[in-house]
């Protein structure tokens, strides 16, 4: 297999933080034994927009493991829950086996606090001239989870390549975005290979 990578640069949109603010309520997660033959790759660097509220807390972007590869979840902004502190996701190395931990909120004390009322308008990451030579797996048919509210919009799950191979990126819900419409990024095939083409909101 032969790969041309022009150039590839994965950013976090100002939008992006705004759009991941979490709907559900993580508390005290287990650890998960990960099959992986190496280890996570380093963290990246991160540029954090505006906070939506002087009172949002930033939560770091961390590596998971999905489809037989690590792909990495970006940061994002939460608002303090009462009685509780966030405990970041990380990785382990226990005899050389992987054990991940997701990120959670961990009680102090205090009633459990209810869950965001909506989660944002979703904006994908910036991708730059990434062309692959080998063509695309065909898309995953994903299960839906339920709305998290009235007029979501769902943002299907889509194929991305992280420098060796092509993983798969699940789909999330969205708010809609008033007078756009989601345009699903897609490969499109060049003279050289398959470059990608990311989704975006069209406006209407």
């Amino acid at each position: 297999m032969t790969v041309r990578t022009t150039f590839a640069v994965v950013l976090m949109l100002p939008a992006l933080a705004l759009a991941q603010i979490s709907a559900n309520l993580q508390v005290e997660v287990p650890e998960v034994r990960i099959e992986a033959n190496s280890a996570p790759p380093p963290p990246r660097a991160e540029v954090q927009p505006p906070a939506p509220t002087p009172g949002h807390i930033w939560i770091a972007g961390h590596w998971r493991w999905e489809h037989g590869g690590y792909v990495w979840r970006p940061g994002h902004w939460e608002h303090p829950r009462d009685g509780f502190v966030w405990e970041p996701a990380h990785w382990e190395n226990r005899g050389g086996a992987w054990y991940f931990k997701d990120g959670h909120w961990k009680a102090v004390g205090g009633p459990p606090p209810p869950p965001p009322a909506q989660v944002a308008i979703y904006q994908p990451p910036a991708v730059v001239d990434v062309e692959v030579a080998q063509a695309p797996p065909p898309p995953i048919v994903e299960v839906r989870a339920a709305p998290p509210f009235a007029g979501a919009v769902w943002i299907p799950g889509y194929h991305t390549w992280n420098g060796s191979r092509y993983v798969w990126v699940g789909g999330t819900w969205s708010a809609p975005h008033p007078g756009h419409v989601w345009e699903p990024g897609h490969w499109k095939q060049t003279a050289h290979g398959y470059r990608w083409d990311p989704g975006h909101w069209r406006h209407l």
